[in-house]
């Protein structure tokens, strides 16, 4: 399954099937998160990754760029990196490389993906329980996504969950003390609210607070 909502990566899905077909050693490039390896498994779906000893079977080298040397010929090779290849070792290996650009370039795609990973999250996890991202982690693109679904599914839906969460984290824990862990929480209770609510007025409110003492909280506990 290949998601292409923006015209950006319907343009890489059709430059990956031209390669598919044509068994063109590709090489894919781009940071971290992006879905090199997805597209690499997706241009040769039977190829061995990183093998250990040379085959003349199809292969996907990940990581190219830190080490660019083949010991093998007559193979389907796609490879994966973090940067572009020089002119040189690209012309020795490949006869086209890809780009992937972050998710941040082509945001139309973010919402599919979402669906993708929630489903695939529901199913692994066998939770059925709706989510909502309002604000989409894409600080390490698919990776930091994935990631903030599987958080929010696992994530305990009534304050008694909560309670028996920390309950079990407490009675494992060592070397706490009651004032640091106050700190801890309301730290993290200011923070959800500046998210939420935006103004200290609203959060003093919302939370029944004095908002002169809520501003000396939040400056002391650096929020």
């Amino acid at each position: 399954m290949f998601l292409a909502k923006s015209s950006y990566l319907q343009k890489i899905k059709n430059i990956a099937n031209m390669c598919k077909e044509m068994k063109i050693n590709v090489y894919i490039w781009g940071e971290r998160g992006v879905g090199k390896t997805f597209l690499a498994k997706y241009i040769s779906p039977n190829a061995i990754i990183n093998p250990k000893t040379p085959t003349i079977k199809p292969i996907i080298i990940e990581d190219f760029d830190k080490n660019p040397f083949i010991e093998t010929k007559n193979s389907f090779i796609v490879a994966t990196g973090s940067k572009p290849l020089s002119k040189e070792k690209l012309k020795k290996y490949f006869i086209m490389d890809i780009e992937l650009k972050p998710l941040k370039e082509h945001p139309e795609d973010i919402e599919e993906f979402i669906k993708l990973f929630s489903k695939q999250a529901k199913k692994e996890l066998k939770i059925d329980k709706e989510i909502k991202i309002s604000t989409p982690d894409i600080s390490e693109n698919l990776n930091s996504l994935k990631r903030q679904i599987y958080t929010q599914l696992l994530m305990p839906q009534s304050k008694k969950e909560i309670f028996k969460l920390l309950q079990n984290f407490y009675a494992q824990s060592e070397n706490i003390t009651y004032e640091e862990e106050i700190n801890n929480f309301e730290r993290a209770l200011f923070s959800a609210m500046k998210i939420k609510y935006k103004s200290k007025l609203q959060i003093a409110k919302q939370i029944k607070i004095n908002r002169v003492t809520l501003t000396k909280k939040m400056k002391a506990l650096n929020v």
